[in-house]
């Protein structure tokens, strides 16, 4: 049976980033506890996709404070659904194996959520790319007058590393990457059909996620492969909110 006081079940997703997976657990390990020291109830799950050695090495001091286990998927999307699927608490967010959470996302995050559970998924307010680009990632307010929801025919607004109800999650499951048919972006189609089912896509304000850029990541395999991002309601020009 779920425990159903946890209030946020925070995962980690690792794959194959050996070393680099150190600097985010660090930073994964220390949002946690701020949150906690806040009175928030956090539960932490490591989720493990065909990792390689160095990747679970990264993990092992850490087996007995948090649930650590592997999947055999080869696919960041349905690694997080499953993750979804152990998650006790009644929201969840996500922290890639490579990239860094700002110490206070959890806090923020469930403060602007919890206000709205089932219309809000909280975003970092900026994303700081670094490694092999350099530059910013403002997240928009899909509420804000500027928002225009036909740029999503285009380009994704928001990031995967988000933070919703965990009910959302499992009403709206990430799509399986499929580049042999040319489908990727598994959380730019997310972010449309959540769009699509009312929910806003919020900045959770004074937050960072750092996402690093690497020339091996699976963003850079999808982009080499021309994919595109996966229909929904919202590709055709007669969709409206």
């Amino acid at each position: 049976m779920k425990n159903r006081n946890i209030d946020i079940t925070a995962v980690l997703n690792g794959h194959k980033e050996g070393l680099l997976a150190g600097p985010a657990l660090t930073s994964f390990e220390r949002a946690i506890g701020l949150a906690r020291d806040a009175g928030l109830q956090v539960e932490g799950v490591i989720v493990l996709d065909r990792p390689d050695a160095a990747t679970r090495m990264q993990f092992a001091s850490v087996e007995s404070r948090y649930e650590i286990f592997e999947t055999d998927h080869g696919d960041p999307g349905l690694a997080r659904n499953s993750a979804v699927a152990a998650a006790n608490g009644t929201f969840i967010s996500f922290l890639d194996g490579d990239d860094l959470w700002s110490p206070n996302w959890l806090v923020a995050a469930h403060q602007l959520c919890a206000a709205e559970p089932e219309v809000t998924v909280a975003h970092s307010e900026v994303n700081i790319i670094f490694g092999e680009q350099r530059l910013l990632w403002w997240h928009i307010d899909s509420r804000s007058p500027n928002f225009d929801p036909g740029y999503l025919r285009f380009n994704n607004y928001w990031d995967a590393m988000a933070f919703a109800a965990t009910d959302i999650f499992k009403r709206y499951p990430f799509e399986a990457t499929n580049l042999s048919l040319g489908y990727g972006y598994e959380d730019w189609h997310w972010n449309c059909v959540t769009l699509e089912a009312g929910i806003d896509h919020r900045p959770a304000l004074g937050t960072a996620h750092f996402k690093r850029r690497r020339k091996v990541s699976q963003l850079a395999i999808t982009n080499a492969a021309n994919s595109i991002v996966l229909p929904t309601p919202l590709s055709s020009y007669g969709w409206l909110p």
